[in-house]
């Protein structure tokens, strides 16, 4: 059974629930007034099937999910990335992490502590997170700590997702990378798969500009940013305020971003989910964790696509989010 937890602070307030130990909202107080950055499914609070995945059930602001990604995926146009991608799907996408209810370790105003045990053949005996308000600041932060059972490499990845203004092109993005890739399962025939900069991404034969967001026409469309050097920024320009994603980019390397605009149907979706996901991750987009643990086109070019974790050390990974007015 789900449970909820609410921070309260002199900067804002957050809900967390136990399934996923998904944020499912949060409101920062600004100068100019209460600022809401994450998205939120409209099915939340409403959905109990339990066929239907934990972060699903409960998709919003921020969630977590190790080993990250699954299999099942094709690349018809890129024979480099095909040949890597033969595995079905491993279960819940995202892993126990998102599917499954967290144990609420400690709590109160201020901060939360949840917790997971893995099963017993997982590399990963458990994760603890905790998600605590920052001290006198319209900010959240966010820590992963990872406890192994024995030594290994795994695909992780965090999964904060924040919502697309109606507007096209209104939420504006920035981030310095190396490089980019577009999804290998969305590259048409004929478009380059690689690019430089978020104003020129390859899409259908064209160019879009996904440094500023929603797209139109309202598409969705997968990218990941390698070998990312600085925080990111997304400011809503029609609405004086943004926020700043920052994290250990030398244990994630890369930023995937999850444009989805309603594009997707079934239960829960409906069409009805738009959000931009911007995800820190060390693995290889979404694919199977075998395909980021083994040889692939972003760690041939000295990319990291997975994390080593060993049972004497746990690791932690952290991450925060900060609003802020313009």
């Amino acid at each position: 059974m789900s449970s909820t937890h609410r921070l309260r602070w002199s900067h804002g307030d957050a809900t967390i629930v136990t399934t996923a130990a998904m944020l499912t909202d949060a409101t920062f107080g600004l100068p100019n007034g209460p600022f809401k950055p994450f998205a939120r499914a409209p099915w939340v609070g409403t959905v109990s099937d339990p066929a239907i995945v934990g972060h699903l059930r409960v998709l919003a602001g921020d969630f977590v999910g190790l080993p990250f990604g699954t299999g099942g995926r094709e690349a018809p146009t890129l024979p480099e990335w095909s040949e890597l991608m033969t595995q079905p799907a491993n279960g819940t996408i995202h892993g126990p992490a998102a599917h499954e209810e967290w144990t609420i370790v400690s709590a109160d105003e201020r901060s939360i502590t949840l917790g997971l045990d893995y099963e017993p053949h997982s590399v990963v005996r458990r994760l603890e997170r905790t998600i605590s308000a920052r001290d006198g600041s319209p900010a959240l932060e966010f820590g992963l700590r990872i406890f192994a059972r024995h030594k290994a490499s795994i695909s992780t990845g965090l999964h904060p997702n924040f919502r697309l203004p109606e507007k096209p092109g209104r939420l504006e993005l920035k981030v310095d990378f190396q490089f980019g890739l577009t999804h290998p399962g969305q590259t048409a025939v004929g478009d380059p798969q690689e690019f430089t900069s978020l104003a020129s991404v390859p899409m259908n034969g064209g160019r879009v500009d996904m440094g500023h967001i929603p797209l139109t026409p309202r598409t969705d469309r997968n990218i990941q940013l390698c070998g990312v050097t600085s925080t990111l920024t997304g400011t809503y320009l029609d609405e004086g305020a943004g926020f700043e994603l920052d994290w250990d980019r030398n244990l994630l390397p890369t930023l995937m971003f999850w444009h989805t605009d309603g594009g997707i149907g079934g239960e829960p979706w409906r069409n009805q989910f738009r959000a931009i996901g911007l995800e820190p991750l060390a693995s290889a987009f979404d694919l199977h964790t075998d395909v980021s643990t083994g040889p692939n086109p972003i760690n041939k070019r000295g990319i990291r696509t997975s994390i080593d974790i060993d049972p004497q050390k746990p690791l932690e990974i952290k991450h925060s989010v900060r609003a802020f007015a313009t």
